[in-house]
């Protein structure tokens, strides 16, 4: 009921203008993007996909390309530092990939080594190289729940998840979280409502799977608990697979080409303020203010004017923060907590007296953590993803990756690692605080103005925020042409419904 009121409010306030863009056919608007990551190149991409190679997009960002995909370079080698994962089945990804990237290699992440899970006591669980003997563990301990989850994600999860693409195929959109999950079905909201623990245990999976499996899965992608709610719990179940990899050279070269092939203009430029700007028939603009960083003209304010703005970027789970002028709420109310997550490189030898081991190579590549009360969440060793000459393998000792809630100490590095040839720590604000029935914000902030990170509020991943940034296209699309009947449509036109206001999960 509250999406409802809210998508009727939403269309109140935009009919004027609607309207007044129907009767301007051929003049296009100017649009602004805020950001310039996955979710701010992708939404470049598709609007240059709608509205034709006539549009004028200006993008800005204040630091690289590519936002939270990054990379760092170790030793001459290069290693993803966030955003490092591309699921066989991410649809969006995998076409860009393809489309703009088919020269490069993948590199396999998912189901390569040795995997533990790991409380303050020590080893819960070891998996073997032998297939037969890790299956045999699983079973032992968690009976058919891995098979069971499987089956679960596959034939539940993804059947319904996967209904957001024939949406966006046929041109529909959603102007807010709540509706888009819905469309997928009723369940899929519904999951938003309560715990990750709650919803496995409902469906049937036992509780030493879902504390142990269902925490380490938890804690390693987003540094959060069961207690997060049930959607971003199956989302980060669904990534524990064997079909995960990543790009040679680093995922943020999806971002770099997206951002080439959309022509959008790039300001390399810190936005301070933005202004909304009521003109004439009711009609609004947007008037954005920012500092210049390019080499040319560091230290200079600018200032621009947009018909339609989009934010793809957090509106406060970033340092760099944004003032709204003139705006009749307070953008506060679509706010949200962030996690603040540190991910610690090491390159030397893990600590044998720690973890109880005669030898490091007992140690396995990847070790995830049951409980909050252990200081990492995980630990995992890494490839090399660039294409330079040294090569990790060549090298006396393994770069680690540590994943982390807070900044350690020395003493606790040190009962971690030893032998440290180098030290990395890289801390950014990566995702919103998950709990059951948590606010989720809107996709649209005020007339013409959208937030395509709302869609972090049900699960962040580049293929979300890929999601997130068509749905915004679109939105602006039919704002624009006054095709509101592909607005906040839950039912598919022309297809089998029959599955529809399920709630099997």
């Amino acid at each position: 009921m509250g999406s409802q009121i809210l998508s009727y409010v939403i269309f109140i306030f935009c009919l004027p203008c609607i309207l007044c863009s129907t009767e301007n056919d051929g003049v296009l608007p100017k649009i602004g993007i805020i950001g310039a990551g996955i979710g701010g190149t992708s939404t470049a991409h598709f609007l240059r996909q709608l509205f034709g190679e006539d549009l004028e997009i200006d993008i800005f960002e204040v630091d690289k390309v590519g936002g939270r995909a990054a990379v760092i370079n170790i030793d001459g080698n290069l290693y993803e530092a966030g955003a490092s994962i591309i699921h066989g089945k991410n649809k969006y990804m995998v076409e860009f990939v393809d489309q703009f990237l088919k020269d490069k290699p993948k590199i396999t992440r998912g189901g390569a080594g040795r995997l533990g899970l790991y409380d303050k006591d020590g080893m819960v669980l070891e998996t073997s190289q032998w297939t037969a003997v890790t299956l045999g563990k699983l079973f032992w301990r968690y009976g058919f729940d891995f098979y069971n989850i499987k089956h679960w994600l596959d034939n539940l999860f993804m059947k319904y998840f996967q209904r957001i693409y024939q949406y966006q195929d046929k041109g529909m959109s959603f102007t807010t979280v709540e509706d888009l999950l819905k469309a997928m079905d009723d369940s899929m909201f519904n999951m938003t409502q309560y715990s990750m623990h709650d919803v496995l245990i409902e469906v049937g999976f036992s509780e030493a799977f879902v504390t142990e499996f269902g925490t380490a899965a938890m804690r390693t992608n987003y540094g959060q608990t069961t207690n997060a709610h049930g959607f971003v719990g199956a989302v980060t179940l669904y990534g524990v697979d064997s079909d995960l990899w990543s790009l040679r050279g680093g995922n943020r070269q999806v971002a770099v080409e997206l951002l080439d092939q959309s022509k959008a203009n790039l300001i390399h430029g810190k936005v301070t303020t933005v202004a909304l700007v009521k003109g004439e028939h009711g009609a609004v603009s947007y008037e954005i203010e920012y500092d210049k960083l390019d080499k040319d003209h560091k230290g200079e304010t600018g200032s621009r004017e947009y018909d339609f703005l989009i934010l793809a970027t957090p509106i406060h789970g970033s340092q760099h923060k944004i003032s709204f002028v003139d705006f009749p709420n307070p953008m506060e109310r679509f706010g949200q907590e962030f996690h603040k997550t540190l991910a610690m490189f090491v390159q030397g030898d893990v600590n044998k007296t720690t973890f109880g081991l005669s030898h490091e190579s007992q140690f396995p590549e990847e070790l995830l953590t049951v409980s909050s009360d252990v200081l990492f969440n995980s630990i995992g060793k890494q490839t090399p993803i660039g294409e330079e000459k040294n090569n990790q393998q060549d090298s006396k000792q393994s770069v680690w990756k540590a994943f982390m809630n807070q900044v350690p100490t020395e003493s606790q590095v040190d009962s971690l690692f030893v032998n440290r040839k180098d030290f990395r720590l890289v801390e950014w604000m990566a995702y919103p605080e998950y709990k059951p029935n948590m606010k989720l914000p809107p996709f649209v902030l005020n007339e013409h103005m959208y937030y395509v990170n709302a869609i972090e509020s049900a699960a962040s991943a580049l293929e979300m925020s890929v999601i997130g940034a068509k749905n915004v296209a679109l939105l602006a699309y039919s704002h624009f042409h006054g095709t509101l009947e592909k607005i906040d449509e839950l039912h598919l036109p022309e297809s089998d419904d029959s599955g529809k206001g399920r709630s099997d999960l």
